[in-house]
């Protein structure tokens, strides 16, 4: 009995398929992808980084609200300024069965007093409210806002 001859790989299966030697696009190319990624990722970092310290540091907490009429809705809000000396200004809304928007309300806060403030806001709506929540607070003020509510006497 006999033993075939050893055959080597490239023998019997053909050229190799994968040379290691050469460029290999598919790596190259997902190096690309990876570096325009991640560059992508640093500058949404800083962008939202930078808002947020545009925005200051207020923030704004719903106490309490109630309906006053079938096209007005009451909120206690509470604000709070870590600079109480800073002109600022918070947005609240009030929400239908479905929470949709159905009434939004600026409530201008005058530099000076407590660093938490408690106002009453009565938010006009165009359906029937049945509850209300908070948007949000800046230290960035728009032009047309020039007025604000008074604050409430605890």
């Amino acid at each position: 009995m006999s033993t075939p001859a050893a055959h080597t790989t490239a023998e019997r299966y053909g050229a190799d398929r994968n040379p290691k030697s050469g460029s290999n696009l598919s790596s190259k190319m997902i190096a690309i992808v990876t570096v325009v990624l991640m560059a992508g990722l640093a500058v949404a970092i800083a962008r939202y980084m930078d808002a947020d310290a545009k925005r200051g540091d207020v923030t704004v907490e719903m106490v309490s609200h109630e309906r006053t009429a079938d096209d007005n809705m009451r909120l206690w809000v509470d604000v709070t300024r870590k600079n109480p000396d800073v002109l600022s200004y918070c947005i609240v809304t009030a929400l239908n069965y479905e929470m949709a928007e159905v009434g939004r309300r600026e409530i201008l806060v005058q530099p000076g007093g407590d660093a938490l403030q408690r106002f009453q806001v009565d938010i006009p709506s165009r359906d029937l409210p049945v509850s209300g929540s908070v948007y949000g607070c800046s230290t960035s003020i728009p032009p047309y806002l020039t007025a604000g509510p008074t604050e409430i006497a605890e």
